[in-house]
């Protein structure tokens, strides 16, 4: 499903009735209209209830006066409260307006919080609180009536339903703009925006509607940069196995990792890889420790290298590694590795060396922040898959502004190193080369735990092994490892959640989206 910014939807309003025809006041009387359908289908009925819509002086303010009147037709008992001047009104939403009032329905014109608060035992009493305060397009902080407005909404805890957008929320960012109202229902209009599918703007959507206005369908189906990732597209992404193959089509996979005391994750990364469908899985590891990943999987070969004293790949393993890449299909590097220097340097020199197609994990990506410049003019296909914390490493940008616009930062860095990243979150994020942005949509905070990210960089390898991208292998990687997690919590708590756990989960999932 295609995701829109603020410009995007405009572009369509703009198209839509200056191309197309439909008047502004078709388009905002859809809208009310589809809301409503969409409460209706949500509450079961609202005759009788006590509704208030809350309404600003723009557009979605208009929406608003349509909801109103429709939902009277309903046989709901409304009140709007009206957070805005007249004389701002677009000629759609006065029209809308002045037809709610003519309807009968009560308009209470607020201009300070005390006006509001002489509402106060009416609205309590209420069912429903429609938020049409504020649209799409928000890029300031929310200020004054308007926020004090907001937090009355969020403390009253009444079923609340936004109009296209929680107020508060910039839709192309997802950030809160000082406060945002904590919907139960979004009903946004045409296409999802962009940031209502990452957080922290999707923890206020609440259950999220995408009801059709009459924009042109060929409008909506243009294609786009901003994708969300559902289990309708994953099903024909998915690598052919074919019945004759053996195991050489499927592998071998390369996982370059391990020292002392963290052998579990590059256990992790092959055990992944291995339940995700790799044919070999080949772990090339400090030789002290042989034993514990053998005795984590007999299915996993493990090549010793030559270890510092303290338990580290020895910089004088390269040609080792060299040699034992010739033969594999796609390269991890970085589970488990440490951060010794000497190693570092040595894992930087591989990077830049090996021509195979290469993800770069954990400590390989700690190694990269020491020397990006290893990262430009690859001729290969990589992928790197930092938290958020590994990409405050890599750009040199605090986590908070990362936070403040994720798929901006996202596209300056692929667009100087012109690599694929996978930023992992709450809704983790790919960036691929062509400037295309994928958001997942599954997984939970359980997962939230060591070795997750391990287990990621497997699944990623198992599936370019199948000889597709890293692109391609990073979308069906990123939502099944979700799935295999959400698949988990329909067993047990979050709190239970272990990487090993959902290393198992990963062949059900699979097999879930294959009977789709």
């Amino acid at each position: 499903m295609y995701l829109v910014s603020a410009s995007e939807m405009k572009e369509i309003d703009k198209l839509t009735i200056e191309k197309y025809g439909i008047p502004p006041s078709v388009l905002m009387e859809n809208a009310g209209s589809n809301t409503v359908a969409a409460i209706l289908n949500e509450s079961g009925g609202v005759i009788s209830k006590k509704v208030y819509v809350f309404c600003g002086d723009g557009n979605n303010g208009g929406d608003g006066f349509v909801i109103a009147r429709h939902l009277k037709s309903e046989g709901a008992l409304v009140r709007i409260v009206f957070c805005g001047k007249e004389e701002k009104l677009s000629k759609e939403s006065l029209i809308n307006y002045n037809a709610a009032k003519n309807y009968g329905i009560n308009i209470f014109k607020i201009d300070s919080l005390k006006d509001l608060e002489k509402l106060t035992d009416d609205i309590i009493s209420s069912d429903i609180i429609i938020d049409a305060l504020i649209g799409t397009g928000l890029k300031n902080e929310v200020k004054d009536l308007i926020a004090k407005v907001i937090l009355f909404i969020n403390n009253l805890g009444k079923y609340t339903v936004s109009v296209d957008v929680p107020s508060g929320i910039d839709s192309d960012t997802g950030n809160v703009m000082g406060v945002a109202v904590y919907a139960n229902l979004t009903v946004t209009f045409g296409l999802p925006k962009i940031g209502l599918s990452i957080y922290p703007g999707l923890q206020y959507v609440g259950k999220l509607v995408v009801a059709d206005i009459n924009f042109p369908p060929q409008l909506l189906m243009i294609p786009r940069k901003n994708i969300l990732i559902t289990s309708e597209i994953i099903p024909p992404l998915l690598p052919y196995r074919h019945p004759n193959a053996n195991k050489g089509h499927f592998g071998p996979i390369l996982i370059i990792g391990g020292s002392k005391g963290m052998s579990g994750a590059v256990a992790l990364t092959s055990k992944a890889a291995l339940k995700s469908g790799a044919g070999v899985v080949t772990a090339a590891v400090p030789e002290g420790l042989h034993n514990s990943i053998k005795a984590t999987s007999d299915e996993v070969i493990v090549s010793c290298l030559p270890e510092t004293e303290d338990g580290f790949i020895h910089p004088e393993s390269y040609n080792n590694i060299m040699n034992i890449a010739e033969k594999a299909k796609v390269v991890v590097i970085g589970p488990g590795l440490g951060r010794r220097k000497e190693t570092q340097l040595l894992i930087i020199k591989l990077i830049r060396d090996l021509d195979k197609p290469l993800i770069i994990d954990a400590d390989g990506i700690n190694a990269v922040s020491e020397d990006k410049k290893c990262l430009k003019n690859l001729k290969k296909d990589v992928i790197i898959t930092p938290h958020l914390g590994e990409m405050s490493r890599l750009t040199g940008i605090k986590i908070e502004d990362i936070i403040k616009d994720k798929i901006k930062v996202l596209k300056e860095f692929i667009k100087e190193y012109k690599i694929n990243v996978l930023l992992k979150d709450g809704r983790s994020i790919l960036g691929d080369i062509d400037g295309n942005i994928y958001i997942n949509t599954t997984g939970n905070s359980g997962m939230a735990t060591p070795g997750t990210g391990d287990v990621l960089a497997g699944m990623i390898a198992a599936f370019a092994a199948h000889n597709i991208s890293l692109q391609q292998a990073g979308i069906i990687a990123n939502y099944i490892h979700g799935m295999a997690g959400d698949l988990l919590l329909n067993e047990i708590s979050e709190e239970g959640i272990i990487a090993g756990d959902i290393i198992n989960k990963i062949p059900v999932a699979i097999k879930n989206l294959k009977n789709r």
